[in-house]
């Protein structure tokens, strides 16, 4: 069967709380950084959910993980998607693949028996729309190049990765035996970059794995600042123009820059009122692969990104409902 994108990621369960400044403090207070993902342990990453559960906070439960929030985004556009990715035998696992299939989203994932749970993402959205993840990786840790596919990848057009398997020794090992195939097979790489501790902890994994094949690489500001060591535009774009020749840095309610072959790319914002920007850029992407697939410029394509990443932002949590994505495309055809 011939798909249109194919991705490998961390299959992740997002439980997900409001919390307010005094709670956000205590997390500083813990050396979690507001506004990023921290990988932590199941039990402290437990005893989290317990504190805010006994000041009477409620949690939204809903399939996460940054590659597939993407694929179920293009896939809701109208791609063709595979997912790559394994799960627990636990809830959570059962919750995740049942995500996939009524998103249309083809996959190999089956139920695994072990000691570790289904990953699972602690999101917490302060006042300020920020989201703060704690993410412990579960059965995740335990992708391995096994779980490689080359069927699917060799009959599909994109093969998308997200930046945060790379804090797995076997995820990054899986990534490069999937860029290789890709190279081989003529499927063209989008990378995104994920979030700054993931560039700053694994800039090395990260540049190899570029430099390997990379057709298309998404970020945010802090992200590419990251990358480049620099926070000058220029600077920026300079450095990326060594790994790839396409480039989009979101930059919030700002829109977007980047270049492609034909020069810089300049999408204005949106003025919108964000309640959560979780998914923000999982969206971004996957409407951004969703217009390349359509054989629509990465221009257009970004420009349709933002307007979709724009739409979530004003609803609390990573995906919407079917429907909802169906009137974004309808939506920003009349625009």
């Amino acid at each position: 069967m011939n798909y249109d994108i194919c991705s490998l990621g961390s299959a992740l369960v997002d439980v997900t709380f409001k919390i307010d400044d005094t709670f956000s403090k205590e997390l500083e207070n813990k050396g979690i950084q507001k506004g990023g993902m921290t990988l932590i342990e199941k039990e402290d990453q437990n005893s989290l959910i317990k504190a805010l559960e006994s000041e009477g906070k409620q949690f939204q439960k809903a399939c996460g993980g940054s590659s597939t929030n993407s694929i179920v985004a293009a896939s809701l556009f109208g791609s063709n998607c595979f997912m790559t990715c394994i799960v627990g035998d636990d809830d959570n696992g059962k919750f995740y693949l049942e995500d996939l299939t009524s998103n249309g989203v083809s996959h190999s994932a089956k139920l695994t028996q072990s000691n570790m749970a289904s990953g699972q993402c602690l999101v917490m959205i302060s006042d300020d729309a920020d989201r703060t993840m704690c993410t412990n990786l579960g059965i995740n840790s335990d992708f391995s190049t096994k779980d490689v596919d080359e069927e699917v990848i060799k009959n599909s057009k994109f093969l998308f990765l997200e930046g945060y398997l790379v804090a797995s020794p076997e995820g990054f090992e899986s990534y490069k035996k999937a860029i290789n195939l890709a190279k081989v097979h003529d499927t063209k790489v989008a990378i995104s970059l994920s979030d700054p501790f993931i560039v700053n902890t694994f800039k090395k994994e990260l540049k190899e794995l570029i430099e390997i094949k990379c057709d298309f690489i998404f970020c945010n500001e802090d992200e590419a600042a990251e990358f480049a060591e620099s926070r000058e535009e220029d600077e920026i774009f300079t450095c990326f123009k060594n790994y790839t020749s396409n480039l989009l840095v979101t930059k919030g309610p700002k829109g977007c820059k980047g270049y492609d072959e034909d020069g810089t790319i300049n999408i204005p914002g949106l003025e919108v009122n964000a309640i959560d920007t979780n998914g923000a850029g999982d969206m971004f992407a996957g409407a951004v692969l969703y217009g390349l697939n359509e054989s629509k410029s990465l221009s257009a394509s970004a420009n349709f990104g933002c307007f979709a990443a724009s739409k979530i932002v004003q609803s609390s949590g990573p995906r919407l409902t079917k429907d909802e994505y169906l009137k974004i495309k309808e939506t920003f055809s009349s625009y």
